[in-house]
């Protein structure tokens, strides 16, 4: 792994949660920034103690499991905690508002959150969440993917790596926070991490695969649109080196797929899904304008052009290039409207930089994992 790519990756898992920590200890302390130099100080440390101690430590699997069993039980005692009423984050009544509403009988777009918003995501995330909506709680989701995405990083990786990978996120702020307020954004993110993960296990092809891939592709924008970057790094390279027709079949399939998962609400009643003003297509199109996703696109194949079939970059650029659409949207909006000291401010929404978290989580623990390996053998 290149040492430069390892601490820009480093330096984004840093920052991304440092500005968790700045925006919300600086609302109940002035010496917020003590609280963000002992974070930085002890994530750091951590870190340090992590590559040390594993050259020591022989049953990672069991620290693996004991943690896991921690962040579950933390996590599902934080959700009965926080009362989600309470909170200014309306992702999870999103979710629960347009199921009740849907198995109630009404038309489930239009419907608003607690407060006062409409959802923005598509059918299939929609469905997805039936069953925590049947255990009262959407929220629980999170948990479930969680603990999916941990365990798919023990069978493909290590439990050395899985153990780094629980660590990062036991001390992510940014990753609590989603938590606590029953956010399902990081959520959907991580679902299509473990789908590209094992693709990418499986040495799936998509030349030899284009109709399952496609449908797969499909489905994930029936989530959101975002969620489809995962893949798309993927398997970019190969999609643009396939010839016009299999490009096409590909399109027409994932295009297909899509409409035919939207098509009972359209039938239902399409003029409040297609011409509402908060519709999913808008809402989840808002954050940045058609010039910001044009130069997004230039540097997304560039970059996937540039790195092709190098599977070890794969994680670092997909998480870049979250963090780069996020913070894209966040510079314009900044610019437009003169807004260069409200980043702290209910004006922008961090939490979507905690899209990349996923991705930078593993990589970090495999380079960590990959230098205490070579000390070892060194030594």
């Amino acid at each position: 792994m290149n040492p430069i790519v390892n601490r820009v990756i480093l330096f984004l898992y840093l920052a991304i949660n440092t500005l968790f920590v700045e925006k919300y200890v600086s609302r109940v302390t002035s010496y917020h920034w003590l609280v963000v130099i002992i974070y930085i100080v002890g994530v750091c440390l951590i870190l340090w103690s992590m590559n040390k101690l594993s050259k020591k430590v022989k049953s990672f699997s069991k620290i693996f499991i004991g943690i896991l069993i921690a962040i579950l039980g933390i996590a599902i005692g934080l959700q009965y905690i926080v009362d989600p009423l309470l909170i200014n984050v309306d992702r999870w009544s999103a979710i629960h508002n347009f199921l009740s509403a849907m198995l109630q009988g009404q038309y489930p777009y239009g419907q608003q959150t607690h407060l006062g918003g409409y959802g923005s995501p598509f059918p299939v995330w929609q469905i997805l969440h039936l069953p925590f909506y049947a255990l009262g709680n959407v929220g629980l989701s999170i948990i479930v993917v969680t603990l999916l995405f941990l365990l798919t990083i023990y069978r493909i990786y290590s439990n050395k790596i899985a153990l780094f990978a629980s660590v990062l996120l036991c001390i992510s702020p940014a990753f609590w926070y989603e938590v606590a307020v029953r956010s399902d954004l990081i959520t959907n993110i991580m679902l299509s991490a473990i789908i590209a993960e094992w693709l990418v296990y499986k040495n799936v092809k998509l030349t030899d695969n284009i109709v399952s891939i496609s449908i797969i592709v499909g489905l994930l924008l029936s989530t959101r649109l975002i969620s489809v970057i995962p893949i798309c790094v993927v398997y970019g390279y190969e999609f643009i080196q396939m010839n016009w027709k299999k490009k096409c079949l590909f399109v027409l399939i994932v295009v297909g797929v899509f409409c035919l998962t939207m098509l009972p609400f359209v039938f239902w009643k399409g003029s409040t899904l297609l011409f509402f003003e908060y519709n999913p297509f808008i809402l989840q199109t808002r954050q940045g304008s058609w010039l910001v996703l044009l130069i997004f696109a230039i540097i997304a194949i560039t970059i996937v052009v540039w790195v092709r079939e190098k599977k070890t970059y794969r994680l670092a650029v997909t998480g870049f290039l979250l963090t780069c659409l996020v913070a894209m949207a966040f510079l314009e909006k900044m610019w437009q409207y003169n807004l260069w000291d409200q980043l702290f401010s209910s004006t922008f929404d961090i939490t979507y930089l905690s899209i990349a978290l996923p991705f930078y989580v593993t990589h970090i623990s495999k380079f960590i994992e990959k230098s205490s390996a070579s000390c070892v053998s060194s030594s």
